[in-house]
């Protein structure tokens, strides 16, 4: 015979059924979920990863590319710097093919008009290094021969020769204050450390030249390798 069962007992068994259910329920969501949240966890450190390398990228571009970009523009400044020095040199020398002497003033340049010996703005040519028509003129008995060694750039007089931050006396007249006398070239007036140069040996602005001799000098090389080649 079967006891009767208390309705206690019975609400004791649904709810211990039902316990027995979520557990099993839970350990089924454990078992699907844990995958799940696994790869969730290596997509965001992937992203993190990514992130950081791409700040790392960013502050290199940063740092790098605007000096890169500057050194590109100085040299290109300095390239068009020597390309003037040249066309004042072949304007002098055409000047004294034309009137059997060199000119004496960078005005006789500028004022020619047939021919025009220099085809800058108004006549002159801009110093793409400052941005001026500032040139030091170089005087004919100054101009250094090709092979030799540039004069020693001293420092103004009345200057202390132990101040580092005296700046030296450049060779050369400023063009505004050129007193007459032939000249036979040009050269910007600044110093320093150059990226580029007229002629070998010249690694900073002080030491630049390039008048009427190095123009002959060079003429007379290309027409000793246009002999060589055609002989």
């Amino acid at each position: 015979m079967e006891l009767p069962i208390s309705r206690g007992e019975r609400l004791r068994g649904c709810a211990v059924a039902r316990l027995r259910s979520g557990v099993a329920h839970r350990r089924e969501h454990r078992a699907t979920a844990q995958p799940r949240n696994r790869a969730t966890a290596e997509a965001g450190f992937t992203l993190a990863a990514v992130l950081v390398l791409c700040s790392v990228i960013m502050i290199f571009v940063a740092y790098t590319v605007p000096r890169q970009w500057s050194a590109i523009l100085q040299r290109d400044r300095e390239q068009r710097t020597i390309d003037a020095m040249i066309q004042y040199a072949r304007a002098c020398k055409e000047f004294q093919a034309k009137h059997q002497t060199y000119p004496v003033s960078p005005s006789q340049l500028k004022d020619a008009k047939s021919p025009r010996f220099l085809r800058g703005i108004g006549g002159e040519l801009v110093d793409p290094l400052t941005g001026e028509v500032d040139w030091l003129v170089i005087p004919q008995a100054a101009a250094v021969a090709p092979g030799t060694a540039p004069p020693n750039v001293t420092p103004p007089s009345g200057a202390n020769p132990n101040d580092p931050n005296a700046k030296p006396k450049l060779p050369g007249v400023p063009i505004k204050d050129y007193a007459g006398g032939p000249f036979v070239g040009v050269r910007p007036p600044i110093s320093g450390k150059s990226m580029k140069s007229p002629k070998e040996g010249q690694d900073t602005y002080e030491s630049w030249s390039y008048t009427v001799l190095d123009l002959d000098a060079d003429i007379a090389k290309r027409m000793a390798g246009l002999a060589q080649v055609y002989k």
